[in-house]
């Protein structure tokens, strides 16, 4: 029987997920994802055992669904064309074609922006993931209700200043 087909991936990819528990960090898994207008985003892949996130990836004239690791930082993911590396992208949700809300005032360092991959399907209550539309950079990151008050803060503060 095939590693992928017990539910569990590959087994370098679940150790390295799982070393970091040894270095006293903490593993993230999405369980839930939502799209901007509440469709599921969760999809049949597994990956370790977990449920992967599916969202449409558009880079110029190519587009695919991509299938995203469940595991906050882990860069794996399954998706059948080949997207030029360090190049943003458009991302959106499989099932409806919608884009995702861009998240304000987040940014990468190599010049990308956050979307938001809402953890409950009531959008935007609690906690969500960011996910950045640079192709290749893994970066991710949890916010809490809090967290995005600060942004929205900051970026207010800035138009003000702009003005």
């Amino acid at each position: 029987m095939s590693s992928e087909k017990n539910g569990f991936g590959e087994r370098p990819k679940t150790l390295s997920r799982l070393s970091s528990l040894k270095e006293g960090r903490q593993i993230i898994v999405v369980t839930k994802a939502f799209g901007a207008h509440g469709e599921d985003l969760m999809c049949d892949h597994l990956f370790s055992g977990e449920r992967g996130i599916m969202l449409t990836v558009r880079q110029g004239d190519k587009e695919d669904n991509v299938i995203l690791s469940p595991f906050l930082g882990d860069p794996s993911k399954v998706n059948g064309d080949t997207f030029d590396e360090g190049v943003r992208c458009e991302l959106f949700s499989p099932e409806s074609g919608k884009p995702l809300d861009k998240i304000p005032g987040l940014k990468t360092e190599d010049g990308g922006e956050y979307y938001a991959v809402y953890l409950s399907s009531k959008l935007g209550d609690g906690e969500l993931v960011a996910v950045n539309d640079v192709w290749g950079n893994p970066t991710s990151r949890l916010l809490d209700e809090g967290d995005l008050l600060a942004l929205l803060a900051e970026t207010e503060g800035e138009d003000q200043d702009e003005t």
